[in-house]
């Protein structure tokens, strides 16, 4: 369970912390900084003015601060005068009695410390080295070049853009010491190892650190108060501006780090199993999916020895990694949940004599699946709105009817036209076919949304909407990937001939109108990979030929060859049943080759490619993306004959050399250098025309 808490704990400290930092930090360390926050180095409120000059005294305290005279550095009290400027009084005093003890730094001959006097590069790097070790009468040269090349030997000065003479500021000073904990002392181990910490991989685990910090989980009641302001607040995992408590949320929080992460996460319905015994439970199965119990306490109270366990219905507080905080019921577990049916099934049961089952799943706004037992006789199709309710009695499951509103999502993505979002706002992009995938409120920034793209929405006692389920509106529940080969597809006009001729009984027919339909499909069906790809990339083919080859969306290409081939005969009914029929697309998504089997052809020949698939996987519809020249390209976004396009979260960037696909980098591919070709989803979702896929040629 700790280690559970540990991961989620740093990527929630360290991850999100990048969100609430500024720029400067975001840019360049946010691990190196919340890790010195978490030691004592830096106070938390001095993320905020990182780029403040680090004196003599602040540097002593971040050096003792990643040193193992931490945690007794602020016991020591008042012990005397050590220098005429850094009475016992100072808030430095104890940290410059450490570090001049220590030998990491020194004093002057007057008798002065000089603790307010800024620190350069070659003063910091001096300090660091001495901590980890060094001694500075074995390093070659004179000072500073001497110290310089030796801690850039050693890996001190990585990510860090400070030149000899420089001033150090906090957010340098704290890159700096993060490099110490992974750097090797001169006795050649790994500094953080020193301290205690986990060396993994080569790099340093801060996060029984930051574990030791951490205070909770609490359950809050009617009056719950932090006992400080937060600096930072979570809620479910995300930035937020309100520390506000309310009845039943589980949060946790971090005095050292001044920060609060609060969870509003329930789980409720019947338990249907517990483990590994009834006596002595650690997880419990709610709804189809199982929980892990945060405590003995919370244990205790679905344990068969106090009367809990399977059949009883309750709700389940969930906190950090959706382990149980507490569990509550009666009429205090009555919830409601909102969402879109996933799967339906029917199955034999011999409980109490033979009889039908049925289970539905739901996929629900705050992401999680929840699969409930229905009455067998009704019907509910993928893809469904319906609400489940949880009471005392049992848990039951409503069809929804459509309910919308229309209006702009605010640039800060604070409300939707004349309603605000809840601070805790759960946001559900569904398809017809009921797949569905959570939302971040900032994910739909600036988009506009109408009856077509809203499917439903809650308002919570405020007016505010706290649930919204959409309509395929972020694109992102598709498929995305490059066509790297199609089986069982006509792909030159000498093919198309042969085939002709096999069908016509081993001659050609002059008749112009079967050297008319050989022409049609070539235009369509001729281009190879290399000739389109190059057509893109040097300007040949432009956006609005493209458009027109791929003008049949889905598979109406397909359906029409099948018809035609209904009414013309033998031998062109053959040809186009065959063109008309099914094919296997081999594609490359997230890097890895990956093969859709249709039972129709669709209009997709080269590059990006969209598939829409059901919840089981299989293939309901495939679209080409369309392409453009990337001109420039930028942190989340590229420019193309000056249009600005959003690149998607995960978009996926490829090497094309030789008619293979190398799976890269953005990092590793330029427009210096290579020939950038984007391709974006451009067939109707609102937040959508984002760059999926990057294919870059090298120019050589």
């Amino acid at each position: 369970m700790k280690k559970r808490i540990l991961a989620l704990l740093v990527a929630v400290c360290l991850g999100v912390s990048m969100l609430v930092l500024p720029a400067s930090a975001a840019s360049l360390n946010n691990t190196a900084i919340q890790t010195a926050v978490t030691l004592g180095a830096m106070e938390p409120g001095q993320t905020g003015s990182l780029d403040a000059a680090v004196t003599r005294g602040a540097l002593a305290k971040m050096l003792v601060s990643f040193s193992a005279y931490r945690e007794s550095a602020t016991k020591q009290g008042s012990l005397g005068t050590l220098y005429k400027d850094v009475p016992g009084s100072s808030q430095w005093a104890p940290y410059v009695r450490i570090a001049v003890q220590q030998g990491w730094m020194n004093g002057y001959t007057d008798g002065t410390f000089r603790p307010d006097n800024a620190v350069t590069l070659e003063e910091a790097a001096t300090a660091v080295l001495k901590l980890l070790g060094y001694k500075m009468t074995d390093l070659n040269g004179a000072f500073p070049q001497a110290q310089l090349n030796k801690a850039q030997e050693i890996g001190l000065r990585s990510q860090l853009n400070r030149a000899q003479g420089e001033t150090m500021n906090y957010e340098d000073c704290a890159v700096l010491l993060y490099n110490a904990l992974n750097a090797n002392t001169a006795g050649g181990s790994v500094y953080g190892s020193t301290l205690g910490f986990t060396v993994a991989n080569g790099q340093v685990d801060v996060s029984s650190v930051m574990l030791k910090s951490l205070q909770g989980p609490f359950v809050a009641g009617d009056n719950a108060q932090l006992p400080f302001t937060p600096v930072s607040i979570y809620r479910n995992d995300k930035v937020s501006s309100s520390a506000e408590l309310n009845k039943y949320d589980v949060y946790y929080y971090s005095e050292s780090l001044q920060a609060v992460w609060i969870y509003t996460r329930r789980a409720a319905g019947r338990i249907t199993a517990v483990s590994p015994s009834a006596s002595a439970p650690t997880a419990v199965t709610v709804a189809g999916t199982s929980y892990q119990l945060g405590s003995t306490v919370v244990a205790s109270k679905v344990s068969s020895l106090n009367g809990g366990g399977v059949g009883e219905v309750v709700t389940l507080l969930l906190g950090m990694n959706n382990e149980v905080a507490d569990v509550v019921t009666g009429e205090e577990a009555d919830s409601m949940f909102y969402g879109v049916v996933q799967s339906s099934s029917r199955s034999l049961v011999e409980d109490n004599g033979a009889d039908v089952l049925q289970r539905v799943s739901v996929m629900c706004t705050d992401g999680i699946v929840r699969t409930v037992n229905v009455d067998k006789s009704l019907n509910f199709p993928k893809g469904w709105l319906v609400e489940i309710s949880v009471t005392p009695e049992g848990e039951s499951v409503e069809k929804l009817d459509t309910k919308s509103i229309s209006g702009t999502v605010s640039s800060d993505a604070s409300s939707l036209g004349d309603y605000a979002f809840a601070d805790d706002v759960q946001i559900l992009d569904t398809t017809a076919e009921g797949v569905a995938g959570t939302v971040r409120p900032s994910r739909l920034s600036g988009t506009a949304l109408n009856a077509l793209n809203i499917r439903y929405y809650t308002l919570n006692e405020s007016g505010q909407i706290d649930r919204l389920i959409l309509n395929d509106v972020t694109g992102d529940l598709w498929t995305y990937g490059v066509l790297d080969d199609i089986k069982n597809l006509a792909v030159n006009a000498s093919q198309l001939k042969d085939l002709s001729t096999i069908i016509s009984g081993g001659t050609v027919d002059s008749d112009d109108s079967q050297t008319k339909i050989v022409s049609d499909l070539k235009d369509v069906l001729v281009p190879t990979t290399s000739e389109v790809l190059w057509g893109i990339v040097n300007g040949d083919i432009l956006t609005t030929v493209w458009q027109k080859l791929t003008a049949n969306t889905d598979s109406l290409l397909s359906l029409g060859l099948r018809q035609i081939g209904t009414l013309v005969g033998e031998p062109y009914a053959s040809l186009f049943r065959y063109v008309g029929g099914g094919a296997t697309y081999v594609c490359y998504v997230n890097g890895a080759q990956t093969s859709f089997t249709t039972e129709v052809k669709y209009p997709v020949f080269v590059g990006g490619l969209a598939v829409r698939q059901e919840v089981t996987g299989s293939v309901r519809s495939m679209v080409q993306l369309m392409p453009m020249k990337i001109d420039q390209v930028g942190a989340a976004s590229v420019m193309s004959g000056g249009t600005r396009y959003e690149m998607a979260d995960d978009a996926q960037v490829y090497l094309w050399y030789k008619g293979q696909y190398y799976h890269t980098k953005l990092t590793e591919v330029n427009t210096e250098g290579y020939s950038l070709t984007g391709w974006y989803d451009n067939f109707g979702c609102a937040a959508g025309k984002k760059v999926r896929v990057i294919v870059a040629v090298k120019n050589d």
